[in-house]
């Protein structure tokens, strides 16, 4: 069923949001059409008289400062979601030494992981399966169209700031390699609290069996190619260049800021090599170092 446009409901970003626990299993890439509110079958066995249509959610629109969030059912504007979403530009522009752009994220958040899944299925048959997918769709103009596409449940808040990440570091550089994007976009997912530690991922990497490998990570072009290891490694590389130094810091704000106005800088790896001979056993001896805070 389609729904008639509503006046978008909005309210003032106010104090620091927190930040979410990491989860991997998102995608990001460029897209060449998703419309968001187009009509679909549903991909079901249907009832003897009619199809049931798939259409993204549209009943609703609550309007932050930087996202719009689309949704068919009832939002408090009071939920603590929104407060913890609000301050995540600040917090990624100040970390990583980026301005970003004020562009706006639509965010279609489904009711179930059911009506969620047959949509993605549908429009999106070629994608893997994921919880949550930012979509960017280049614009007349040469801005990109920004949205995100995931559904209520306990993974709403982590799954979201893993993809507005995402979003908020699409517009502001001309292309993100794969490995930075998720790895930035997990270490963005953190409490405060958390100092940007992973403990899970953390626990894992720590094992004889982890090698890190950089430079295999960099070959990466297909979200399907990453997978829980490379996701743990995507982040313990960024965590490692944030907390390491300033020497490898300004490693990863230097290519950053070379992603603003050029897609294809080149690998970093080359760049890590200049302050760090070794960077793969680097990160290794670096992890042993890391303590977990411990939770008040």
């Amino acid at each position: 069923m389609a729904f008639a446009p509503l006046p978008i409901r909005g309210f003032i970003p106010t104090g620091l949001g927190m930040l979410g626990l990491v989860l991997a299993g998102c995608g990001s890439f460029p897209i060449e059409r998703p419309a968001g509110g187009s009509h679909f079958t549903a991909d079901v066995a249907p009832a003897p008289h009619t199809l049931t249509p798939i259409v993204a959610p549209g009943k609703f629109a609550t309007r932050r400062g930087y996202y719009v969030v689309y949704h068919d059912f009832e939002l408090d504007p009071h939920e603590p979601l929104f407060a913890e979403l609000d301050a995540l530009p600040e917090q990624v522009g100040r970390e990583l030494n980026l301005p970003l752009s004020d562009g706006v994220v639509q965010v279609f958040l489904f009711d179930t992981q059911e009506r969620y899944e047959r949509f993605m299925h549908r429009k999106y048959p070629e994608l893997p399966k994921r919880r949550a997918y930012f979509l960017s769709q280049p614009r007349a103009g040469g801005y990109d169209e920004l949205k995100i596409y995931t559904w209520m449940g306990d993974h709403l808040t982590t799954d979201l700031r893993h993809e507005l990440t995402h979003a908020l570091l699409r517009g502001a550089l001309k292309e993100v390699p794969l490995w930075l994007d998720e790895g930035l976009a997990g270490y963005f997912e953190l409490l405060p609290a958390q100092a940007g530690i992973n403990s899970g991922h953390l626990e894992a990497l720590l094992r004889p069996s982890f090698r890190p490998n950089l430079a295999r990570l960099e070959k990466f072009t297909q979200v399907a190619q990453m997978e829980k290891p490379e996701y743990r490694e995507a982040w313990a590389w960024v965590y490692f260049m944030l907390h390491s130094g300033p020497a490898t810091q300004k490693v990863l704000h230097d290519y950053l800021q070379a992603l603003r106005t050029n897609p294809n800088p080149g690998p970093l790896l080359p760049r890590l090599r200049e302050v760090v001979p070794d960077p793969d056993q680097a990160l290794t001896n670096f992890l042993l170092t890391v303590e977990v805070p411990t939770k008040k």
